[in-house]
């Protein structure tokens, strides 16, 4: 029926649909028949306008005026353009639609959808060629995307930079030494690596701004800056007086590198520490480029490096202890007194430990094995050589106040190992608990202001008292500031700790045996059987255990 209805107008351009007076249709007339009728009419070239055959159909059911008039029902049409907008404006592509039986698109058409779309910077104009290109090749209806401009990512601020000026003695005496090469010698480190009162020890490269990006709709885009962090002044070093970026010496001595500064201390420098030197307690620091023998006691104030090992012997420093080889003990009776003991206020390192006690303000680093130890840190102990192929935490006591990694722990047999993390638990507790309660009387000290304006209130306002007006109001501003500082002071550490919760794990990354107990504050699991890669989390109620090979929780088959 539809052949009866359209027809080309007489440029050929558009199809018409018309109701003939002498035919009518009934309510059962669709869209069935109308493919066949355009291309009986050679017609398929153009585009069929689905919304105005629809309104035909309509119209001719309600023998409406309009469907005797004639309703185009598809018409040429050139290639269309339009402009995408993506990645946060940083992005825009031109999406063209091929021509129903019209022309390409013309350069002022892209020039036009481009303004449209306010599109102004990183235009690519290799690209706007290709667009007006595919517009003439592409067939009808047929779709074509193509990127035509590219905003400017923001480049991001540069943190500062320490960059140090002088070589570090323990740096030296620790470094791995090539087959035939000879020790450290002495005498050419106390030439080499001192220095004078007034050397440069370090500069500091100032973090940077960075440099605005942009959008294509040119809107600028703020780069974050880099964090800035000025040089500390040690013991020995100062900031220059005529350059804040250059940290010097103060006083002679051997230079110790820190990360944002340089110390610089009084060395002793020893070939060996035993029977033959004696108990050696010194104000600086201790280098030792052979071992610490059985029984002999050191004292630093400074750090001490040792390029051998540490064996059966009692050494404790303020700084940093790093050991090249090994941290030795022997074994003991039960409840006895290790007979190795090492102590630092800052960080032990070392390639292994074994029956010992250790002792670290800060962070534990042993690479190969950590055995039956007595262990206490109040930062992390990592058990890991740098591959990640061999550390094995195994046997004895640690209480570590950070985080424990470690390639294996526990080990096979029925030697038990007891691992506590995140050791600093209970401290942060009690300290939530105690600005919890801060919080409580600040919030009630605000309810005590509240009835002091509702008695004010009750007395006639020809008895009330400026003075006793300004008093309320002192007193609630005090109020309401303390209040602040009490919920900050608490969301803030809330926030601290939930963070700490989160990262202060016991991660194994290849095996957890048997006979490992775990514990977080007063909760404890054992392990009764070996797991593979794992970590142990810790939610303040309950310790859980989850495989770090995607594998479910297994807590309730440790």
């Amino acid at each position: 029926m539809w052949k009866k209805f359209v027809s080309l107008s007489d440029d050929g351009k558009q199809v018409i649909a018309r109701l003939s007076p002498e035919i009518t249709v009934d309510q059962s007339f669709d869209t069935r028949g109308l493919s066949e009728a355009i291309e009986e009419l050679e017609a398929t070239h153009l585009l069929l306008l689905e919304d105005d055959v629809n309104r035909f159909v309509n119209y001719a059911k309600d023998l409406k005026k309009d469907a005797y008039d004639g309703i185009v029902i598809a018409q040429q049409r050139n290639a269309q353009v339009e402009v995408e907008l993506s990645s946060h404006d940083m992005l825009a592509s031109m999406k063209v639609t091929g021509a129903y039986g019209g022309r390409g698109l013309r350069g002022n058409e892209i020039v036009h959808a481009l303004a449209q779309a306010h599109v102004t910077k990183g235009i690519n104009k290799l690209a706007l060629k290709k667009v007006l290109v595919m517009s003439n090749q592409l067939k009808a209806g047929e779709v074509f995307t193509q990127p035509v401009a590219k905003g400017k990512e923001p480049v991001q601020g540069q943190d500062a930079k320490f960059i140090p000026l002088v070589e570090d003695a323990t740096k030296r005496v620790l470094a791995p030494k090539a087959e035939g090469e000879d020790k450290v010698d002495m005498l050419d480190l106390g030439e080499t690596v001192t220095v004078d009162a007034g050397d440069h020890l370090m500069k500091r490269v100032p973090a940077t701004k960075g440099q605005p990006g942009i959008t294509v709709q040119g809107k600028l885009i703020p780069p974050k800056p880099g964090n800035d962090k000025a040089l500390s002044a040690s013991k020995g070093s100062e900031v220059s007086p005529t350059d804040p970026n250059l940290l010097i010496a103060s006083l002679s001595g051997m230079p110790i590198l820190k990360e944002k500064s340089v110390e610089v201390d009084n060395a002793l420098c020893l070939k060996e520490i035993g029977v033959a030197t004696g108990h050696v307690k010194f104000k600086g620091s201790i280098i030792v480029t052979g071992n610490i023998e059985s029984d002999m006691v050191v004292r630093a104030t400074g750090s001490i490096t040792v390029a051998g090992f540490i064996e059966s012997a009692d050494v404790q420093a303020q700084g940093n202890i790093e050991v090249a080889k090994g941290i030795i003990g022997h074994t003991v009776s039960e409840g006895e007194s290790k007979s190795c003991v090492v102590k630092s206020g800052g960080s032990i390192k070392a390639n292994y430990a074994q029956y010992s006690e250790l002792q670290a303000a800060e962070n534990i680093e042993l690479l190969v094995h950590c055995l039956n130890n007595a262990i206490r840190s109040g930062g992390d102990i990592t058990v890991s050589d740098a591959g990640g192929r061999q550390g094995t935490l195994s046997g004895g006591h640690a209480r570590i106040g950070g985080k424990v990694t470690c390639v294996n722990l526990g080990v096979e047999g029925d030697t038990p190992t007891h691992v506590e993390g995140f050791a600093k638990y209970a401290m942060y507790k009690e300290r939530l608990s105690k600005l919890k309660a801060h919080y409580k009387v600040a919030q009630e000290a605000t309810m005590e202001v509240v009835r002091k304006e509702l008695e004010l209130r009750k007395t006639p306002k020809a008895e009330r008292s400026e003075t006793a007006e300004q008093e309320i109001e002192q007193f609630k501003q005090e109020s309401n500031d303390n209040l602040e500082k009490a919920k900050q002071a608490l969301d803030s550490l809330m926030e601290e700790f939930d963070a700490l919760l989160v990262t202060n794990t016991i991660e194994a990354k290849n095996k957890v045996y048997s006979h490992v107990t775990v514990q977080f504050g007063e909760d404890k699991v054992t392990t009764k059987r070996s797991h593979g890669p794992s970590v142990f989390k810790y939610n303040q109620y309950k310790i859980e255990c989850a495989s770090m090979m995607g594998e479910e929780a297994l807590e309730h088959d440790l």
